[in-house]
């Protein structure tokens, strides 16, 4: 099975959930923050493993989670805290259902047969389950910390991914890439199935560049008129580059009111809305075209546990399933 037959459901959007499971950014989260003594974006993860297991168990499509390297104030986005692919490796032995997504790597900061060997490894033991999500990097503290150009990160991108899909090649030639190896030099293990590759935004490329070389395309938060220029865009690029119909995948920052009542009011990224009409508000999505949607709960006022149990009750019924 096609890791994306849990996700890509044409004509049909699913849902998945970003990561960090916590709502820090609620009035009552931030409350919490501050007695707890952390800085602002460093998140609340103590209930993490439980949190995954209902969302695997839910019926949830995929699990995002992001690549910081160092938390910088200057952004106040701590992630998830735990590094990102020894925490794919933990939540694949932990989840059985749910898709195990990285929205998104930052490609130029990887060391590529590292990183090769790392997702392979992690897809082997998720049995198929994860997504290779890549970006550029946008925080210019991390990359003279690398001792890598910030100019040069579109470059390193396109390089480094060529390194990657060349080590998970059966006979691989590595030794094109690396003109002082010797002949044989392979990475193992190899994936088992095709790792569906994510860009996320452009990453430095492109449009057609991406469409011809992704399988997925990960745009950031926007209104739904905008989402549908953006969604037209991505479709006339497959279109020029002779490419099959591909997802589009966008995000939401949402605030479960308390009250299931409230219609939507827009905020940056999202918006506050009541669970009863929550399904209208991601209608209104998949109506223009997008094909998964994952939703961050960091401003949630509804604590992150019971936001998921009333989604998996109210919402995803609507939607399509992950499993």
């Amino acid at each position: 099975m096609n890791p994306f037959d849990k996700l890509y459901k044409p004509g049909k959007m699913t849902l998945g959930i970003e990561f960090p499971l916590d709502n820090d950014w609620s009035t009552v989260g931030n409350r919490k923050r501050l007695e707890d003594n952390r800085p602002f974006g460093v998140p609340d993860i103590s209930n993490h493993l439980a949190l995954a297991k209902q969302i695997d168990e839910a019926g949830f499509a995929a699990l995002w989670m992001r690549d910081v390297p160092v938390y910088d104030p200057n952004f106040g986005d701590g992630a998830q805290l735990f590094d990102t692919l020894p925490y794919l490796g933990y939540l694949a032995a932990a989840t059985k259902n749910i898709l195990l997504g990285t929205a998104a790597i930052v490609l130029p900061l990887q060391q590529p047969i590292k990183l090769a060997k790392a997702i392979a490894t992690i897809e082997n033991l998720s049995d198929g389950r994860l997504m290779l999500g890549l970006g550029l990097g946008d925080r210019p503290v991390e990359f003279p910390m690398y001792n890598i150009d910030y100019k040069k990160r579109p470059e390193i991108f396109r390089n480094n991914l060529d390194i990657i899909k060349e080590a998970w090649k059966t006979n691989s030639d590595l030794k094109s890439m690396y003109d002082f190896l010797n002949s044989g030099i392979e990475v193992y293990p190899k994936p088992k199935k095709d790792i569906p590759l994510v860009v996320a935004g452009h990453s430095g490329q492109s449009i057609n560049w991406i469409a011809k070389n992704a399988q997925a395309w990960f745009n950031y938060p926007r209104p739904v008129a905008e989402t549908l220029e953006n969604r037209k865009y991505w479709c006339n690029a497959l279109y020029d580059e002779d490419q099959a119909a591909k997802p589009y995948i966008s995000a939401i920052h949402l605030n479960l009111s308390k009250n299931d009542n409230v219609t939507f009011k827009p905020q940056r990224f999202g918006g506050t809305v009541g669970i009863n009409h929550l399904t209208e508000y991601l209608k209104a999505y998949e109506n223009v075209g997008v094909n998964h949607m994952a939703i961050n709960l960091r401003k949630s006022e509804t604590p992150v546990s019971e936001a998921i149990a009333k989604i998996e009750e109210v919402v995803l019924p609507e939607f399509a399933i992950g499993f």
